[in-house]
């Protein structure tokens, strides 16, 4: 389904490029790559995004320690797991689509697909190992974002809505047992690809332009009200983020950016858990908070048959992790994005 949906995405520049409809503004008239919600669009106004971000994980960290694998599934160490994970990537593919219902407010939807492998190793020895994975659609947010209040410089946005729970909570692969024995599993909840629940959403954020230069700061919480179906709902999650960005040229800016979040324990278990298998699949091994530092470049075509459409990349890293149990660590983002804005009044003429 996704490769459909990626050549849909495709043709959209081809319509823009027989009308030359793109929008043309600064570099760092949006975000980082890696923060969303950050801006609205004026009445009548479409934007359409594609972001490709890339997550790597790997070794273990319980609290601010590093644990070894081997303790990890030791018969005698602290933990007694069966298996432990060793490192798992996650692709997502994030498709967007925002509107400007009037001056002050406008609409965004975002849909993403998800791709996750995780390599785990057997207590029997690291060379012992097998590949789980899941892929497929996540869950939908649906979104508005209010203008509070606009000067000359400065903008501060709300952003409210819904995580729709579009993505499945019991994705199962072939996990292998201490027996050597194969067995279809339900995955741990980092594997999983939706939340189960219908989750609010609410962001706060603002942005200033200081001649080449500008600013911004956005606070959001998502929180999760309910159990779902299997007898869980995710924690609470809260993020913070500071980022500036300086303009280089009328088509490029680069960006730093601080990021917290913390992500609260979850509730309840899984109904097809079994707990000793592995950590990722231990309720009680879920929360954490972390601080991650992000550089990134906004790039803009301002004229030509491109016009308009933008293009960004961020690089993130963790500087601080901690974590409520045993848990693998962040490694690297890596954040990919195309977004594309034009006035339907331009489409038509």
């Amino acid at each position: 389904m996704i490769k459909y949906v990626l050549i849909l995405f495709l043709l959209i520049p081809l319509i823009g490029t027989a009308n030359s409809i793109g929008l043309v503004g600064r570099p760092d008239g949006h975000a980082p790559i890696g923060l969303m919600g950050d801006h609205i669009h004026k009445k009548g106004e479409l934007m359409f995004s594609y972001r490709l971000m890339r997550m790597e994980m790997s070794d273990l960290q319980d609290a601010t320690h590093d644990i070894s694998r081997a303790n990890a599934v030791s018969s005698s160490g602290s933990y007694k797991f069966m298996n432990a994970p060793v490192k798992m990537h996650s692709n997502m593919h994030m498709f967007g689509a925002m509107y400007g219902v009037n001056n002050r407010f406008t609409t965004m939807l975002m849909v993403p697909f998800l791709n996750k492998k995780m390599q785990v190793r057997q207590r029997a020895g690291d060379m012992n190992r097998f590949t789980v994975s899941s892929r497929g659609l996540g869950d939908i947010k649906l979104t508005g974002l209010l203008l509070l209040k606009e000067n000359i410089d400065s903008k501060w946005l709300m952003n409210f809505g819904i995580n729709l729970p579009t993505g499945e909570t019991n994705v199962k692969d072939v996990m292998v047992m201490m027996s050597g024995m194969h067995m279809h599993s339900t995955l741990g909840y980092g594997m999983q690809l939706g939340s189960g629940t219908y989750d609010p959403i609410l962001k706060i954020g603002y942005n200033k332009k200081i001649n080449k230069a500008s600013v911004g700061w956005q606070t959001s919480g998502t929180w999760r009200v309910y159990h779902n179906k299997n007898d869980y709902h995710l924690g609470d999650e809260y993020n913070a983020t500071l980022y500036s960005a300086f303009v280089l040229n009328d088509w490029l800016s680069f960006s730093g950016r601080f990021n917290g979040k913390w992500v609260r324990k979850i509730s309840g278990a899984h109904a097809h858990h079994t707990n000793m298998l592995m950590s990722p699949a231990f309720s009680k091994d879920q929360g954490h908070r972390k601080i991650n530092f992000s550089g990134g470049l906004n790039f803009i075509i301002p004229k030509g048959e491109l016009k308009g459409q933008r293009l960004a990349i961020e690089y993130s890293a963790p500087i601080y992790q901690y974590y409520d149990g045993l848990q693998m660590k962040s490694d690297k983002m890596i954040t990919f994005g195309w977004q594309y804005a034009f006035n339907l009044k331009d489409l038509i003429k």
